[in-house]
């Protein structure tokens, strides 16, 4: 696994497998850039593809199987159904705990060395159905463009298979899904994910729960802080999607913009899958409100429960579009949440944006 700095904090990224001789394989050299003061550095950590889906793409496909394919044909609905929420992985919680001692606060002031990114939304190939008024019901059909630009996220960690969630957020690859760190690696002691795939719209309660298919990326990207050492205001990452059938996640559904550096105060529309009780994971819902400053993060009330990891916390939200301003990190109880925090979007996010969004 290797590292990449940018400014000097460093940033971890995963690496596909291509070919079906070996169970799993990761190819090609991380670049290296220089590192932040801080040691901090973006990372790509593994895309790799285990030998189960291997075998399960070989079944369905014979020769003729892909990376993408292997891992579609491995998630069966079966599966998908079977997956938890990250939030009960052993890792998860192993960070979870190991920030509570530390007295569950930081200290660190928000950093301001790169300018502030402000990127707008992307309509895509698919348009926007006109300026509907903001959404009450969550529960949005899968051509909508805040459906469709959001999605499940599956992978395998640490012998479990676990769901996040995810977003689809406009760039100049027009490749980029943007979601949680730990929701590409375990942290300190845990492993890189595999056979991670996205799929927008998921929908349990239609007769194909992936109405757009699925997914799958060839880099997994976040902070070396993440990785190394649970920092939750690192806890960000951004998945670089293959095409699918030639087209590009952004050119086919739009995308998200992404603005930085807004303030601790912000109106939030939060988005997820959360599938503890009372929910189930099958579709997506929506609480909003007012961020408020939590040491050097920020906080929302909402109930959204396990499995919204990696959610999007949109700003200027119009009902159809808006700006990633944070995603879902960590919740106040597994069993009845009403906040959950989100890294400040700082140079922290601007940078990791700044240097995936070209790739």
């Amino acid at each position: 696994m290797g590292a990449r700095t940018i400014g000097g904090r460093r940033l971890s990224y995963p690496i596909l497998a291509l070919a079906l001789a070996l169970p799993l394989l990761t190819v090609g050299q991380p670049a290296k850039a220089a590192p932040h003061a801080d040691g901090d550095s973006i990372r790509q950590v593994g895309t790799a593809v285990s030998a189960e889906a291997w075998a399960a793409g070989r079944q369905r496909y014979g020769a003729q199987v892909t990376a993408d394919s292997a891992i579609e044909a491995y998630w069966t609905p079966e599966r998908m159904r079977n997956a938890r929420p990250v939030e009960e992985s052993p890792s998860y919680k192993a960070a979870a705990r190991r920030f509570a001692q530390s007295g569950g606060t930081s200290s660190a002031a928000p950093t301001n060395r790169s300018r502030p990114v402000d990127v707008p939304p992307l309509a895509g190939l698919m348009g926007t159905p006109g300026m509907s008024t903001q959404a009450i019901n969550p529960n949005l059909g899968s051509n909508h463009p805040t459906a469709r630009s959001n999605g499940k996220v599956f992978f395998n960690m640490d012998g479990g298979s676990w769901v996040c969630s995810g977003a689809v957020i406009n760039s100049v690859g027009f490749n980029t899904v943007w979601t949680a760190g730990h929701c590409i690696h375990g942290g300190p002691g845990s492993s890189l994910a595999t056979n991670w795939s996205f799929v927008p719209a998921y929908d349990d309660d239609l007769a194909n729960p992936r109405p757009h298919g699925t997914w799958t990326a060839r880099e997994l990207w976040t902070w070396s802080s993440w990785i190394d050492s649970s920092n939750w205001e690192a806890d960000m990452a951004v998945a670089i999607m293959n095409t699918r059938n030639g087209v590009r996640i952004v050119n086919q559904f739009g995308g998200h913009g992404f603005r930085t550096h807004q303030g601790f105060t912000v109106g939030i529309n939060n988005f997820g899958y959360p599938s503890g009780a009372p929910f189930d994971g099958g579709n997506l819902l929506r609480c909003s409100g007012n961020s408020t400053q939590s040491g050097a993060r920020i906080r929302i009330n909402c109930d959204l429960t396990a499995g919204a990891s990696g959610g999007p916390w949109l700003i200027n939200w119009d009902g159809n579009w808006g700006y990633l301003n944070g995603v879902n990190s960590t919740l106040n109880s597994y069993a009845a949440p009403t906040l959950w925090w989100s890294p400040y979007f700082d140079d922290t996010a601007s940078e990791l944006y700044n240097f995936t969004a070209p790739r």
